[in-house]
């Protein structure tokens, strides 16, 4: 019997489904893996039992690793490292991080992104899957990599240059919306912290956000304010980036 703890629990691949019903003789056997619901066990096609540990559209994972539930599939075999992936040698989220060169799929999904596509549309376009929990996941953790951030940020700039919308443009509007009598402060106080995100006031941290929390400011002293470096933290914070890709 094989043992792993995925997510909190303790998981089996037993040898037989005598060593099964030892374990666990109340709990109900599957016959046919391919039809099997998600957490249920089942016999694979050498005779093991394994438990169904997710199954959807894209196909079913256990401790034997990713296997589509066409008839071209067969689940047999040994215990996998990556149970995520339809390679099972192949650590697929370690792989995610520390390539450097982003791959052509990956090239599709900024371009999606930059152009105005939610990150998870952007996916299930780049990647070819209708699995939107899939795409979630996986679009998580791309645009978590400094190479999906730059290509973004190259294609966005590119875009709004054709429009006319440059980084002079864009200053000039921001400062117009600080110095604006009239306008909301909450208004002005997001210009001011885009305005020192842009000049690098904020620790850059690709997994952590730095907050600073100011003081309210009049109208009158927001009028005043001509450039970054006049404002003054009164406290600072951090949180870790933990959202849901919209």
């Amino acid at each position: 019997m094989y043992e792993r703890t995925v997510k909190g629990r303790q998981e089996y691949i037993f040898e037989n489904e005598k060593e099964f019903r030892s374990k666990l003789p109340g709990e109900k056997l599957r016959k046919n893996w391919r039809t099997a619901p998600t957490g249920s066990y089942t016999l694979t096609d050498d005779k093991q039992v394994v438990r169904i540990l997710k199954k959807d559209d894209v196909g079913v994972r256990t401790l034997l690793g990713m296997r589509r539930t066409s008839k071209y599939y067969t689940l047999d075999g040994k215990p996998v490292k990556n149970i995520y992936s339809f390679a099972g040698s192949v650590d697929h989220r370690s792989a995610v991080r520390n390539r450097k060169n982003p791959t052509s799929r990956e090239i599709l999904f900024a371009r999606y992104v930059a152009s105005g596509s939610g990150a998870i549309d952007a996916y299930l376009k780049a990647f070819r899957t209708n699995n939107r929990s899939y795409a979630n996941e996986n679009a998580r953790a791309l645009l978590k990599q400094e190479r999906i951030i730059s290509m973004i940020s190259k294609e966005s700039s590119e875009s709004m240059d054709k429009f006319g919308m440059d980084s002079d443009y864009l200053f000039q509007k921001t400062k117009k919306i600080i110095e604006n009598l009239e306008g909301k402060d909450s208004d002005k106080l997001k210009a001011i912290e885009m305005c020192m995100k842009l000049r690098d006031m904020f620790p850059k941290d690709t997994k952590r956000e730095a907050l600073t929390v100011f003081q309210g400011f009049s109208s009158e002293q927001l009028q005043k304010l001509r450039s970054a470096d006049e404002i003054k933290p009164l406290a600072h914070a951090e949180r870790a980036i933990e959202g849901d890709v919209e």
